[in-house]
């Protein structure tokens, strides 16, 4: 009975921003065709144009926008940074990327997915990817992609006259405002283009009036350059930048401070260069991100003083090749390396008794990849296709400061950084150098039935080394208790299994995905000790993170209905379970049922009047790891309005209610308050904004 009830909520709920789900506002809708290098759709992806980026003004950044995709679902430490969750799996295992490079973000705490430093404006499209990835894509990824691509075709002829937009959002539930505006100009052989974005935002309150800490100051911009000088042939420079003056993280027990984030990519692309060698690509991006945090506006500061100074470098280069050996064959086959080098130092200042600490929570970090891939595609018989694809990475990971020393209080435990990996996981993770080879393979069997409906199946495996945090965070005080790395863990290996079909008709659209994974030796976060290591006479929580074997199995449906030329209703779905296999209990960080369903009117005369109504709601999360430690969180329903009109000279109108009726939630994966902040109490939930109005002017030419 109680499956039956969720299965019945699901087709009037939702977890994405429904908002964001609509259509843009002048275009007939389509469901989110999924297509990238290939001709014809891969069912395993969701690309999002500029349209789609831009069509709600409440979007700050790129997981703002991948939160709309039925099956993720975020993280949030502060309402404005949220971090993808793709299918329950998050953190590093969801590969973020400008263009081929990995982009990661400097705070061991997680205050700044990287998906953070991507604005909508920024880039040309968005890649979403939930499931058995292209081996072109990069190596790891475990849990998806989210790819931002600033030149989605570099050979492709360069524009030929302007193109620009700009918007101005006010958000009366954070009394500020959020700008964005960008353009391009080109003459048909080069273009130049060039973006800014701004946000200026306070506090908010829940829908049970408490206020929350949300206060944002940050902007960026970007600029990119593309010269085509032949039909075939492409070359192209992006430069991005995003700068954070304070953010405030009411799940930490700091706030970001100064953060300056730069992502520099470059590259060309040749085509028709042979009887069988269709094209040659490279490559090459280099990516910063300094970080200040600091606990000035925390209620601790009167008895510590504590600052962390973190740094994230990331380099890269790919090369890739594409042969066409037989009309319908296609092969890619390349090459792609990247190296990260994260450091961060915390000091801590007591005021009594009048002592510094420090703590390396980085200790000079390094990881690096090179991998090969190939990839054959191949049309069948009545017009089906067939993708596989092999890679073969090998990384290396190491620390440069394994012997540097432990202050107070973890210096009670040990003394030195690797000593610390050893007291807590044995003799093993004295060896902090760390060479793997890890592979990746998968295939992919798309069938059309007709001009409308297609069917596909996959099946595949992926690895992915243990991250920079994972494996080496310094046995250090963290939110919770105390948080150690283990340099002895095992790359994850993740089998899984996809199936589906969509469905393009002329008055229902519909997409239905399943899918089932299998994780070899998966990096549980969990306490793995208890200590007493300050010497208060309290055991402390010490959490670290251990291999076990993990099963993942759900789905999702999205669709919209088509009532008439002017009415439609859309819906979505989704629903993954997580097991620890080894210790037979839930895995932690799992979302909950989800779902959304709406009403939606357009108008193609006159001003263009739209309206929209949304529904979003969650089930209750019971099934929790106590273990994590986790709690279980309430279901909730929430109603959403929005609508506009357009008017002359390209400007539109834009308004709406969100929280109509001021509902007090929290979704499942928000972070816990690390001290007492605003009016919530430590340990509670950080809640959803309430009820509040937004308006929004856009102007497109």
């Amino acid at each position: 009975m109680r499956l039956y009830a969720l299965v019945c909520l699901a087709l009037v709920s939702t977890r994405i921003i429904a908002e964001t789900n609509s259509p843009p506002k002048n275009q007939p809708y389509q469901l989110e065709a999924i297509v990238v290098r290939a001709p014809r759709v891969d069912a395993m992806v969701t690309p999002l144009g500029k349209e789609e980026l831009l069509d709600d003004s409440r979007n700050l950044n790129a997981g703002h926008v991948a939160d709309r995709i039925p099956g993720i679902s975020s993280a949030c430490a502060s309402v404005d940074t949220p971090e993808p969750v793709v299918r329950g799996l998050g953190w590093e295992r969801v590969t973020t990327q400008i263009d081929f490079l990995p982009i990661y973000g400097s705070c061991p705490a997680r205050m700044d997915p990287p998906t953070v430093y991507l604005s909508p404006e920024s880039i040309e499209n968005l890649v979403i990817v939930k499931g058995l990835p292209s081996v072109t894509y990069g190596s790891g990824g475990t849990g998806g992609r989210v790819m931002a691509q600033s030149v989605p075709h570099a050979a492709a002829p360069a524009q030929n006259g302007a193109t620009g937009h700009a918007g101005f959002t006010w958000n009366g539930g954070r009394d500020g405002y959020s700008t964005q505006a960008g353009g391009k100009i080109g003459n048909g052989t080069l273009e130049a283009g060039a973006s800014f974005n701004a946000i200026d935002f306070g506090d908010y309150e829940s829908g049970g009036g408490k206020t929350v800490p949300g206060e944002n100051r940050s902007y960026g911009g970007g600029a990119n350059l593309r010269w085509t000088p032949t039909a075939n042939s492409g070359y192209w420079i992006n430069w991005n930048t995003h700068r954070i003056d304070h953010l405030d993280y009411p799940a930490l027990p700091m706030d970001a401070t100064e953060v300056d984030a730069h992502t520099f990519t470059f590259g060309s692309r040749h085509e028709s260069l042979g009887d069988a060698l269709e094209a040659i690509e490279w490559q090459a991006g280099y990516s910063t991100i300094d970080h200040v945090m600091d606990n000035s506006q925390k209620p601790n500061r009167g008895t510590m003083e504590a600052e962390a100074v973190t740094e994230s470098r990331t380099l890269g280069l790919r090369m890739e090749t594409d042969w066409t050996f037989n009309p319908d064959t296609d092969w890619s086959i390349g090459v792609d390396t990247h190296y990260l080098t994260r450091d961060a130092l915390r000091t801590r200042y007591m005021v009594t008794p009048d002592k510094t600490f420090q703590d390396p929570i980085w200790p000079d970090a390094s990881q690096g990849q090179a991998g090969v891939f190939a990839e054959r595609t191949s049309q069948l018989a009545h017009d089906s296709r067939l993708r596989l694809g092999l890679r073969i990475d090998g990384v290396f990971s190491a620390i440069g400061k394994g012997d540097e020393p432990l202050d107070p209080p973890t210096s009670s435990i040990a003394p030195t950084v690797r000593d610390a990996y050893a007291y807590y996981y044995g003799d093993d993770a004295l060896d902090t150098d760390r060479n793997e080879l890890t592979t990746a393979g998968n295939a992919l069997w798309e069938i059309p039935q007709g001009d409308n409906l297609l069917w596909f199946a996959g099946a595949g495996w992926m690895q992915r080394a243990a991250s920079v945090t994972e494996r080496f965070y310094s046995f250090a005080p963290a939110p919770g208790g105390y948080l150690v790395g283990n340099p002895s863990l095992d790359p994850e290996t993740k089998a899984e299994f996809n199936t589906g079909a969509e469905l393009h008709g002329g008055w229902l659209q519909l997409g239905a995905h399943l899918y089932c994974a299998y994780v070899w030796n998966y990096i549980l976060e969990t306490g793995i000790a208890t200590d007493d290591v300050n010497g208060d006479g309290t055991d402390d929580l010490i959490r670290g993170f251990v291999n076990t074997d993990a099963l993942l199995a759900g789905g999702e449906l999205e669709g919209r209905i088509n009532l008439s030329q002017s009415w439609s209703i859309p819906f979505a779905m989704a629903y993954v379970r997580g097991r620890n296999v080894s210790d037979d209990r839930d895995l932690p960080l799992i979302p909950p049922f989800n779902g959304h369903v709406g009403i939606r009117w357009e108008w193609e005369k006159s001003v263009r009047p739209w309206a929209e109504a949304m529904l979003r709601a969650a089930s209750r999360q019971e099934r929790i790891d106590p273990q994590f430690p986790e709690t279980e969180t309430p279901g909730y329903q929430v109603v959403d309005l929005r609508g506009g009109i357009q008017l002359p000279a390209g400007f539109s109108l834009e308004a709406g209610i969100g929280n109509l009726f001021d509902q007090d939630y929290a979704e499942h994966l928000n972070r816990t308050a690390a001290l007492p902040a605003g009016d919530l109490a430590q340990g509670e939930k950080i809640p959803m904004p309430g009820r509040y109005f937004y308006a929004a002017v856009n102007w497109a030419m």
